[in-house]
Order: C-alpha cells, then structure tokens, then sequence
C-alpha cells in the first residue's frame, strides 16, 4: 500500500511515518525501479506498535532500543521510567488542581458583589514579596517560574487606612504571593523579605490601578468608612489578588481584589 493509504488506516501522518522509517523503526519495501516505498500489513501492525508505545509516552530512542535488544528488559525499563515521569506529572496537577479549585472558590465568592465592601474570613495563612524599583529579587526567580501557583498582589500600608486625613496619592506595591501549604507541598524557601497574612478576619474590596507606584486617596474612602461604622481595626498592611485585567484609554487596568486583616477596635 501507499503511505497515503497507510496513514489513513492507521492515524498517523504521513510525515510521522516518514520520520519513523527515517529512523529505521519502519522497514517498507523500496521498488528499486521508482524508488517508491510500499507498505504491506506487517508495516502497519508494527506501526499500531509504535503509535501504542508512544501512546505511552516513550522515547523514539527507547522506543528503537527495544528491537536490537534481547527479551522485553528495555522496553520494561521504558515504561518503567515513563511511568515514573508519569507520577510526577500527576502530583504536579493534583498540586495545581488545588490551586485552581482556591481560586475558583475565591471567584466564587468575590464575583458575586465585586464593588462590595465585606467582612470574611481568610482560607489560610499566606506569604507575599513584592518587586522593587530596581527589579526582582532573584530569590522570587521560583516563584515567578510557577506563577500559576501563586497570586499578584498590591500592598497598602495599613498606616493609611488610621490617618485622618490622607495624602492626595497612596503609595502601594506591586508583588506576588501564596498560600503556606503551596510553599511547603512544593518545597519552595518563603524569603526572609515575605510577609505572613495568617489565617483570620478581613475586610475585603476592591480596587483599580493604572499607576504601578500609586492610587488616588478617594479609593480607599469605602473600606474606611466601613472600618469605623464597624468598630474594627488594621492589624496588617493589605494582601490581595488580580481579579482581572483590562484596558482603559491610557493602558492597562488592573482590578484586585484587596484584603486587609482586621481586629475589633477596643
């Protein structure tokens, strides 16, 4: 048969058969008068043998070590090794899929009254580093490589939510962050610049920033109210994670969700 035929009976492309035989794990017959390959059934079975072992995610180089070996020891050893890799890959998504599910809960939770200033209670102790103006520590070089474990963060001193009368502008700080059971299930270091939010009450808001370095006062007029006509206090500067991303007509806006722990005022 053609290769043609032969990749659509088997589906597998013809430029994979082509790589295959190229690699000598096919041996088609070659018609000296045309230089034509032409595939008969045993062509096709192994190639079901391949596309099976490579279904199990090994090697090409195993995978053409397993015919010039006797008895089964490297194929054995490959899905060995594959299922080994294969574990943990496995651990790395339950750790993510944990991560993923936090997330949504937090979603779940916050999506429903987004401009709502409330009071909950935290999921679990959480570590946040921030970037500086001169660049990121290298020491957050880990964290930065698996950002899909951790959250961005803005931070606002919790001096500025006590002031009576607040600057034109608030500085904040931009970082990344997350939970203490992420830190140690991945045995990443929490740096000595890391802040600890332990698990307890926050009031949670939102807020929008277009200046990385900066906020308007106004924003964080709601939650000060809301801390006095409640009777609670900052016991931390804020924690927080982005909710979402959009463009304004200057640039990008970026919407946090923002957290910040609080004490009955005595």
């Amino acid at each position: 048969m053609k290769i043609n035929t032969l990749a659509g009976l088997s589906g597998v492309s013809s430029e994979t058969i082509r790589k295959y035989r190229d690699r000598d794990l096919l041996r088609p017959y070659c018609n000296p008068e045309n230089g034509y390959y032409e595939y008969s059934n045993a062509d096709f079975l192994n190639l079901l043998y391949i596309r099976k072992l490579r279904g199990a995610s090994l090697s090409l180089e195993t995978i053409g070590d397993t015919y010039s070996c006797d008895g089964a020891g490297a194929l054995l050893d490959g899905y060995r090794e594959t299922l080994e890799a294969l574990e943990k890959q496995i651990e790395a998504l339950k750790r993510r899929e944990m991560m993923l599910r936090l997330t949504c809960r937090h979603y779940e939770r916050d999506a429903q009254s987004p401009r709502e200033t409330r009071l909950i209670e935290s999921f679990g102790t959480k570590y946040d580093c921030y970037f500086e103006a001169k660049g990121v520590d290298p020491g957050l070089s880990r964290w930065i490589e698996n950002v899909d474990l951790f959250t961005l963060v803005v931070c606002i001193e919790r001096a500025f939510f006590e002031m009576a009368e607040l600057p034109k502008r608030i500085p904040i700080r931009i970082g990344i962050g997350t939970y203490q059971r992420v830190l140690e299930e991945e045995r990443m270091e929490i740096p000595e610049s890391a802040r600890a939010f332990p698990q307890g009450r926050y009031v949670s808001f939102f807020l929008e920033v277009e200046d990385l370095y900066t906020i308007g006062h106004e924003q964080l007029d709601e939650v000060r109210i809301y801390l006095r006509e409640n009777a609670l206090r900052p016991v931390s500067d804020t924690t927080a994670y982005l909710y979402r991303v959009t463009f304004s007509e200057t640039g990008y806006l970026f919407q946090f969700c923002v957290r910040l722990r609080v004490e009955d005022a005595e």
